[in-house]
């Protein structure tokens, strides 16, 4: 079956503009927290992103006036003609079994293309040798992309803020993170650095891992959030085979719930209690705290999600 490939572009720069125009910066995961964020701040910088969506999910990346490739990332042959005039890539792709395989096939397709610059959004600590099978296939896609040739960025965030929306129910947030300090990472924080990796910062194959401003327990996150909700919520400790359960309840790959299960118990012995500066660097700016991420987004804690989600 042939690819489904509908462009919208917006018209190339001109004048003054087209001295420091990047060119066509292609969003592979478009539709995601972070991915979406990427494509408002691109715009919002004058760049010209083009969304690499599955197909039929781009009717509303279209409504916004975003141009969009539709391609199924699962048929590597129909990749390379998605690619066709793209100048620069963010690579985000959704967590499954496919993955690797499907972000090879991308980095494949990148070179073939001449694509000049590539931003892969990874995760934290992302080595072969670790006990996570996500964090051994984003080192392995890191790799990749290091074999390549490509210009390359690579950002390794720890866990989202946004992750929280999902995790807070009936006034509780049931973790197996027992008293560790994880230094959790607003997700638009994410996106300022890919979208500065895309556009200003040299791309010299370098690894940013990226943080909030500190480093806070659950039951500091349940705190801030009961005080700004005006609700009453507190931090349930619970065993790792209970987050792994509830995951695979709302339809998460076996794999992928085992994972979540036993980081939580990583994060209890304090695998994520580090802050560093990787986001100032790439920025300039600071990081957003906690306290004001619950403000902003004050009303997805006020009542409870339909379903528990899965961390982004």
């Amino acid at each position: 079956m042939a690819i489904t490939v509908e462009r919208r572009e917006k018209p190339a720069a001109a004048g003054a503009d087209a001295e420091n125009d990047v060119g066509t910066i292609m969003v592979v995961g478009a539709t995601g927290t972070v991915g979406r964020e990427v494509v408002r701040r691109l715009t919002g910088t004058g760049a010209r992103p083009l969304a690499l969506v599955r197909p039929g999910r781009g009717e509303q990346l279209v409504e916004e006036g975003v141009g969009h490739v539709a391609a199924d990332l699962d048929r590597p042959d129909g990749i390379d003609a998605a690619l066709d005039g793209v100048d620069r890539l963010f690579l985000l792709t959704r967590q499954t079994g496919r993955q690797l395989a499907q972000e090879e096939a991308v980095i494949a397709a990148a070179a073939r293309a001449g694509v000049g610059r590539v931003v892969k959004l990874s995760v934290f600590r992302a080595e072969e040798t670790s006990p996570l099978q996500i964090a051994r296939q984003h080192r392995r896609a890191e790799r990749a992309l290091q074999d390549s040739g490509l210009q390359h960025t690579v950002l390794r965030p720890v866990f989202f803020m946004q992750n929280l929306f999902a995790m807070v129910r009936d006034g509780t947030i049931a973790t197996a993170a027992g008293e560790g300090r994880v230094a959790m990472i607003d997700a638009r924080d994410i996106a300022a650095a890919a979208v500065a990796a895309l556009t200003t910062v040299p791309a010299r194959g370098r690894v940013y891992t990226l943080t909030g401003p500190d480093a806070v327990s659950f039951d500091q996150v349940a705190e801030v959030i009961g005080r700004q909700s005006g609700r009453a919520v507190r931090h349930v400790r619970v065993p790792g085979e209970a987050v792994c359960e509830r995951l695979r309840g709302v339809g998460a790959e076996p794999w992928f719930a085992a994972d979540m299960g036993l980081l939580q118990g990583m994060l209890a012995d304090g695998y994520e209690d580090v802050v560093t500066s990787d986001l100032n660097s790439l920025t300039g700016i600071a990081a957003t705290p906690l306290d004001r991420f619950v403000s902003d987004f004050g009303a997805r804690f006020t009542s409870d999600p339909a379903a528990p989600g899965r961390p982004g």
